[in-house]
């Protein structure tokens, strides 16, 4: 609560109200642990506020009820909203144009999180994502958003979990992965995301069309490969072993190859076999 401005007593004042509806300023100095005059000061400004409302009593002392959290947390949501839209217009003509394309890096996860929920936030036509289902924890909520807003959302999830939205490909599970732990992002066909959300987190944010079509056709190719693979996974196995690990295995560096090789457990001898060549 302080972080949207109310200050400690006011924040601990209503919180005990919530405790103990309908109390006085003396039950609430007990229940807060604050000094009766700090209380009272609290409760006056949680009144004009509107987040507490005073009950008129014929005899004794005042007593005060809490407006209910979802109204008075609600109210605030919509003002914060309706104001930061009107400083991202007022300030849109004071700015200079942008340029006609733009890199720009993130290193922090909590700046990355930020700046792939504001791309899901604006965007209008289509969202295509690949990221692990534990990134869906944080993503989920503004990717929903976007699909109830009428956003086509393409997602490719590395991982187990339950959506009730977008069209989801599903893919292998993320201890099955050799990259790292990576997400990528393009938003209506003209901002791409490209991020490491691994120990050390970092991002590529840009707006220029060459890599936002090749990051978005990443993503498209990645949504063909776990269709292709739930329906033919029996004969692509069959062909090229467990997770395809004889054709990933050519066209990975060698580390990852070996990293491949090691949590698929597939033997050396089945490996040196090649599925490119013609046998006699």
């Amino acid at each position: 609560m302080t972080a949207l401005g109310f200050t400690a007593s006011e924040a601990r004042v209503y919180v005990a109200l919530l405790k103990r509806p309908e109390a006085t300023g003396y039950e609430l100095a007990k229940e807060a642990g604050l000094q009766r005059a700090n209380v009272y000061a609290a409760l006056e400004q949680l009144v004009t506020r509107e987040c507490v409302t005073r009950i008129a009593a014929a005899s004794g002392p005042a007593r005060f009820l809490a407006v209910p959290p979802a109204d008075v947390f609600g109210r605030i949501k919509r003002s914060t909203s309706r104001r930061a839209d009107a400083l991202i217009a007022d300030l849109a003509r004071v700015a200079p144009p942008p340029a006609a394309t733009s890199f720009y890096t993130l290193h922090s996860l909590e700046a990355i999180i930020d700046r792939v929920a504001s791309l899901a936030d604006t965007a209008r036509h289509r969202i295509g994502v690949c990221a692990w289902s534990d990134d869906m924890d944080w993503l989920a909520g503004p990717l929903r958003a976007a699909a109830n807003s009428g956003c086509q959302v393409v997602l490719n999830l590395f991982g187990e979990t339950s959506l009730d939205f977008g069209e989801v490909y599903q893919h292998e599970s993320p201890d099955r992965t050799v990259a790292g732990h990576v997400l990528t992002m393009v938003c209506d066909s003209s901002t791409a995301v490209i991020a490491n959300l691994g120990a050390e987190p970092s991002a590529l944010c840009t707006n220029q069309p060459a890599v936002v079509q090749v990051v978005e056709k990443l993503i498209r190719d990645e949504a063909y490969l776990a269709a292709i693979y739930a329906t033919h996974h029996s004969e692509l196995e069959e062909t090229y072993g467990p997770h395809l690990v004889q054709l990933r295995r050519k066209l990975l560096p060698a580390d990852q190859a070996d990293n491949l090789v090691s949590i698929v457990g597939f033997g050396a001898t089945d490996l040196d076999r090649d599925p490119f060549r013609q046998e006699s």
